[in-house]
């Protein structure tokens, strides 16, 4: 009895390791070489989006809803010390209005951060360690906001998953470079090699939260995330609207400095 069970479990495990190989051969897929076709995928040189903000917060039974409205400016760099350079700007409500967050990406992974607030009238620097925190009261912290180099985590192939009816190849990154979080688990979209889904881990197997990228279009020649959900196991998320996108605007370097971050309007 032993000798058959031991003998099937053989034929199982020969029958994973050839149908890996398989699945590996036919797709010709790798971790890197995944995350590579994401990074990959055609992206304007500069862009601004108008942005809508819900934060929804469940306690006690009650369900409780804030908005926010926003102006975000990017450009992408070829050369030169920064890869990206990216300004929040908010517009609503009024208690909010000016409220600014400046990022600078650099070639080499690294970023720079300043937080502006009105009342304040001086921009600060986000330290590293601040880098974990709520941004604006929302469920994004201050890392989702940062761009990373793929050469900042490790990844492999998880398998593969449907997300929304899309089928996806499932990613489990580890942080190389400092991170708020323990690893992630990014769902790519195998036909359009857009990210549908990421689970966020404090800990291994601890689910910190999720984000649901509910609605991808085509603007012209890029594919632009409009509708984002990042949803917390509470049951308190937030949703993020791009009502309006303009590619390859023209964005003077003037934008992304600390002295239009402060000016006011």
């Amino acid at each position: 009895m032993k000798m058959k069970m031991k003998m099937k479990l053989d034929k199982f495990f020969i029958f994973v390791i050839y149908f890996s190989f398989v699945y590996s051969f036919d797709k010709n897929y790798t971790a890197i070489g995944v995350m590579e076709k994401v990074m990959d995928t055609p992206k304007p040189l500069s862009s601004i989006s108008e942005i809508h903000l819900e934060i929804v917060r469940n306690k006690s039974g009650k369900t409780k809803r804030k908005t926010r409205a926003f102006l975000k400016y990017d450009k992408q760099y070829r050369s030169g010390e920064h890869s990206k350079k990216s300004l929040v700007k908010f517009l609503k409500p009024k208690s909010v209005n000016g409220t600014g967050l400046l990022s600078w990406i650099k070639t080499d992974g690294s970023s720079d951060q300043w937080f502006f607030l009105p009342k304040l009238k001086l921009a600060k620097r986000v330290k590293s360690k601040e880098k974990g925190k709520s941004f604006m009261a929302t469920d994004f912290i201050y890392e989702d906001l940062d761009n990373r180099n793929i050469d900042d985590d490790t990844f492999i192939i998880d398998g593969m998953k449907k997300v929304d009816n899309h089928s996806c190849i499932v990613l489990l990154s580890k942080p190389i470079r400092k991170s708020s979080y323990w690893g992630k688990k990014i769902f790519v979209d195998e036909k359009l090699w857009q990210i549908r889904k990421i689970e966020y881990f404090s800990k291994e197997s601890v689910l910190d939260k999720t984000l649901f990228i509910k609605e991808i279009i085509k603007k012209g020649n890029y594919w632009l995330p409009t509708v984002l959900e990042m949803h917390k196991p509470n049951g308190n998320h937030t949703i993020m609207t791009v009502e309006a996108f303009k590619p390859d605007a023209k964005l003077d370097d003037e934008i992304f400095t600390e002295d239009f971050l402060i000016q006011q309007d």
